[in-house]
């Protein structure tokens, strides 16, 4: 793993989700920021691929479909999943 990748990694681990944003947030925290920097994000940084597949939510669930791999929030995730509606 290079050294970028272990950084973005503790940032997808520690930073804030903004859901208007549908991406990671720095709360303010300053390691957050600095992390954000060298990275070269914007402060909030948009992150498609974690967020709900029906709104920006953040996914906390993944369901394959015919469609492909759908990636959920609580309040969308099928209902089989007993993660919501």
């Amino acid at each position: 793993m290079s050294e970028r990748e272990a950084l973005e990694a503790m940032v997808h681990q520690f930073a804030y989700w903004d859901d208007k944003a549908g991406g990671y947030t720095t709360g303010g925290l300053s390691a957050l920021e600095d992390a954000f920097e060298v990275l070269g994000w914007d402060d909030p940084h948009p992150y498609p691929s974690g967020r709900c597949h029906r709104c920006k939510r953040q996914a906390t669930v993944g369901t394959p479909s015919k469609a492909g791999y759908k990636w959920s929030c609580h309040e969308h995730a099928p209902k089989w999943t007993g993660a919501g509606s």
